[in-house]
């Protein structure tokens, strides 16, 4: 009887990309992926620590895994990722006896070994493109770690210093999966427009680059990229987003705050100007492309007026949406005592949410009568180069992975409608 792995995966697009290499580990091993808890031969949780609400929600799920283990005393429980490396083995073990194997992120790479010392090696399996993202769309790991020291961020601690990985191995995974199906490839790292490696040739393949490399391979239809940093872009990253339809239209671009001083606070290394800067070079290679980003409200010494300075942000950079958070200290004490009343800071991330889903509308309601191609994820729906989400009126019946035109004739809430013209 074939073996089940079940996966558990909270946070970033990292961790799916984590999530999927692990998987595709048990798969050579003769494992089957399961959507059932009940049914599974192993489990793995892979875990954030992003915010501590991510860790609090993560570490609950490990707790509830205890029912499982004592119904299935011979499978196997495998917690990994960003808390696990944070907590330790040590103190995950004594919380939950019942798990067998702790694997933090700066130890990924060690997941084969561990599948093999409880499972052995198993019937093999070369089918390890199961566990992309979507039928046609894939994620492909640039880099690990991250080199910056914002004050906020525990991603440095739990991840390491910023790693590239060799790009003969990222173009090789992205052409697998492009030959599996996958007609979008999404390259990840946390500061992924820092991406250099040095070649043992002494030259240097640097963002650019790679991008270009990833597009050209046989099957890619379109390359995305996140997340990258306002301190990395190049001239020659603007030369091919401006050249190169496959490189997408679209850049999540994280700023935090729109306050200069809050910025410096932060550690971010740029300001609101220079922010503003390179939305405007995005914009000037690319008029269509959209902008989103990441906020956090109440950040220690945040004033009414530098709130305000994130409020008009959002107007002035023209940003289709965004991910917004309030601050909080990790109940390990890391980071800064936050000083604004709970209520209060609600009230902030309320604001700016109210604001966020103006512009988004404002931002959608101008695209109606363009023509955008739309990259086909079900029978009539996909996405376009701008990242959104398109539904084609009369029920098409498109093949995923299809790369279609049409005009956009209306919205609905967060999506576009359009009519398919080819």
């Amino acid at each position: 009887m074939t073996r089940k792995l079940h996966i558990i995966t909270f946070g970033c697009q990292m961790n799916e990309a984590d999530s999927e290499s692990i998987g595709n580990s048990f798969i050579k091993r003769g494992f089957e992926l399961t959507d059932s808890l009940k049914g599974a031969d192993a489990v793995v949780v892979n875990t954030c620590t992003v915010r501590q609400r991510a860790e609090d929600k993560a570490v609950s799920q490990i707790g509830r895994l205890r029912k499982w283990k004592l119904a299935r005393p011979e499978g196997r429980v495998f917690v990994v990722g960003c808390a696990a490396q944070k907590l330790g083995g040590k103190y995950i073990k004594n919380r939950f006896p019942f798990v067998d194997e702790v694997i933090g992120a700066k130890s990924i790479d060690t997941v084969d070994a561990a599948v093999d010392a409880h499972f052995g090696g198993g019937p093999g399996n070369d089918e390890a493109l199961k566990t992309m993202k979507s039928g046609v769309s894939a994620f492909v790991t640039a880099m690990r770690g991250c080199s910056l020291q914002c004050s906020y961020c525990v991603v440095p601690s739990v991840r390491g210093e910023a790693v590239c990985l060799p790009p003969e191995e990222i173009l090789a995974e992205a052409a697998a999966k492009a030959a599996a199906g996958a007609g979008e490839i999404i390259i990840l790292g946390q500061t992924v427009n820092s991406y250099s490696y040095r070649t043992p040739g002494g030259g240097t393949v640097s963002f650019a680059d790679l991008l270009e490399r990833t597009a050209a391979l046989p099957g890619i239809s379109r390359v995305r990229f996140m997340s990258p940093h306002p301190l990395f872009f190049s001239p020659g990253f603007f030369r091919l987003f401006r050249d190169n339809p496959k490189i997408a239209r679209y850049v999540h671009l994280p700023v935090q705050s729109g306050s200069d001083r809050i910025l410096k606070a932060m550690r971010r290394g740029y300001t609101r100007a220079q922010y503003l800067d390179i939305v405007a070079k995005i914009r000037e290679a690319a008029p269509d492309a959209a902008v989103s980003t990441d906020f956090i409200v109440g950040y220690p010494g945040e004033t009414e007026a530098e709130f305000r300075e994130s409020l008009s942000l959002i107007a002035e950079s023209g940003v289709s949406f965004a991910y917004c958070f309030k601050y909080s200290q990790r109940s390990d004490g890391q980071g800064l005592a936050p000083d604004l009343a709970e209520a209060e800071m609600k009230a902030r991330l309320d604001r700016l949410l109210a604001e966020i889903r103006k512009n988004s509308r404002d931002i959608l309601n101008s695209r109606i009568g363009r023509m955008e191609e739309v990259l086909i994820e079900d029978a009539d729906s996909g996405r376009t180069s701008a990242n959104f989400v398109a539904r084609l009126e009369g029920k098409p019946g498109l093949r995923p992975g299809s790369l279609v035109k049409a005009e956009i004739t209306g919205t609905h809430r967060n999506t576009l409608k359009g009519r398919l013209i080819s």
